[in-house]
């Protein structure tokens, strides 16, 4: 026993040679766990691993994350590690880790819900409408504004959860047209204490306005498309929108633009179809040995449907008389103007294209059909038909009136308009350079409608209208006004 050590006198070994080696392989095993065991603690001790575990568990104490304690350590093991690679190190990465953490679990889930929704929509309207009802419920306030740029309108247009029908805003206007120039996040607690707000709003509606959080939505390539603006938070005592409000809208917002770029290219495609369509239906009318009432009509009709307008007239030139004149489809009378008035007469007379944005901007508009009937001349666009071979007088005028948008508000005549509509009226001088009724414009007053004139043809999304005024030349202020 004097020849045995501490570890063999442990195990009980004993001058038998059965039991003598059993203990000794028992003595080699204890002799690695002791090795191993100091070699851990070295480790530890090197490496601080007492201070990281102790450090976990006080983090997961002190956050108490909505996730599972393996979860929350792994993640921020990663983010630790990542900070610390120099070489490795990408400050977003780390940026969207730390972010990620503050999130609880079911509101990332909710998230990834969310974007599924509105990424799978293509229709622009449909669109529009997921994604304020998807942002609504992610961020559980009241009401939610998306502000959308159109570029053709230079103008931000407002979809709102308590608006029946959008608005407009100017770039720069207010607080979403603050954030949507500066491409800023803003997150005001108390509106009221904050100068930005403008309390017009609420003080015509009764509606208070607490906290707001706005943000802009910022395409791949660095164009702002819009903003999103969500106003009050509802959950009870709540100071106003958090940081964890702001992750998730900030990621909910590249979703976003991406649907609203798709979106975007759904409708140019429904456009360009329509517009097809349209041109195949005149191409084919035209073609057609038409009277001179139905040939009017359906110059009329045709053009309405290429540019989607409120209104469309259409007026021959008659050069001898010095008058713009059209036929009434009830009656089938002249309608005639004087071909210097107002905006079709400056476009038969200088044999020029006019586009107006804003009639009320422009001193040639005429306002007093808008006085005696309520209606609101807006947008204007009047395309010569220039009469072949030369083409350098004007045979006819197309005249539009107010550019319809697919949220059926009004719009601009842009560019596509102008070209489709050049096109259109091509086509036409052909027709009527054939037609007998341009070759009958410079003889004496056809004896079937002596002295009789009315008001011009027009189409109110694409019905005919007209209304006869006996004995006299109209003037523009007149020829405007339509049918109850």
């Amino acid at each position: 026993s004097d020849r045995l050590g501490p570890a063999d006198q442990r195990v009980g070994l004993s001058p038998d040679p059965g039991r003598d080696l059993v203990c000794r392989m028992a003595v080699e095993m204890l002799r690695v766990e002791e090795e191993e065991k100091a070699a851990i603690e070295a480790y530890c001790k090197e490496h601080n691993i007492h201070e990281l575990i102790q450090g976990l568990v006080e983090g997961y104490m002190v956050d108490r994350p909505d996730m599972k304690p393996k979860e929350h350590f792994a993640l921020n093991l990663r983010m630790e590690l990542m900070a610390s690679d120099p070489e490795n190190h990408n400050e977003h990465l780390v940026e969207d880790f730390t972010s990620a953490s503050k999130v609880p679990a079911k509101a990332l889930r909710d998230l990834f819900e969310a974007t599924k929704k509105i990424t799978s929509e293509i229709v622009p309207r449909d669109t529009i409408q997921v994604i304020i009802d998807e942002s609504l419920r992610i961020l559980n306030c009241d009401r939610l504004s998306l502000f959308i740029y159109d570029k053709r309108l230079g103008m931000l247009v407002l979809n709102a959860s308590n608006l029946e029908h959008p608005i407009r805003v100017k770039p720069g206007q207010g607080i979403a047209g603050k954030v949507f120039m500066t491409q800023q996040v803003v997150n005001i607690t108390d509106c009221y204490k904050d100068a930005r707000f403008d309390q017009t709003f609420d003080l015509k509606t009764g509606y208070r306005t607490q906290n707001l959080l706005a943000m802009p939505i910022v395409d791949f390539e660095g164009e702002c498309m819009g903003v999103i603006q969500a106003i009050n938070k509802l959950e009870i005592d709540s100071p106003g929108f958090t940081q964890v409000d702001e992750i998730l809208l900030d990621n909910l917002t590249e979703h976003v633009s991406v649907a609203l770029r798709n979106a975007e290219v759904y409708r140019a495609a429904i456009v360009t179809s329509e517009r097809g369509n349209a041109l195949l239906g005149m191409l084919q009318s035209l073609s057609e040995d038409l009277g001179v009432q139905s040939m009017v009509l359906g110059v009329a009709t045709h053009a309405n449907q290429l540019v989607r307008a409120d209104r469309c007239s259409v007026f021959m030139v008659d050069e001898a008389r010095q008058q713009l004149f059209s036929i009434a489809t009830d009656s089938g009378k002249e309608i005639r103007i004087p071909k210097s008035a107002g905006i079709a007469g400056e476009c038969a007379t200088e044999n020029k294209l006019i586009v107006i944005d804003d009639a009320y901007e422009d001193p040639r508009f005429n306002p007093e059909f808008d006085k005696k009937t309520g209606y609101r001349t807006q947008s204007i666009i009047a395309v010569p038909v220039k009469k072949p071979p030369t083409y350098d007088t004007c045979c006819a005028v197309i005249q539009m009136i107010n550019k319809m948008e697919f949220d059926e508000e009004i719009g601009k005549f842009d560019e596509e308009d102008v070209q489709v509509l050049e096109t259109y009226a091509t086509f036409v001088a052909t027709k009527l350079s054939k037609s007998s009724l341009l070759s009958s414009v410079n003889k004496e007053e056809s004896p079937e409608y002596p002295g009789r004139a009315g008001k011009r043809l027009s189409t109110s999304r694409g019905q005919p209208l007209a209304l006869h005024q006996e004995g006299s030349i109209v003037e523009e202020a007149d020829i405007e006004e339509e049918e109850d």
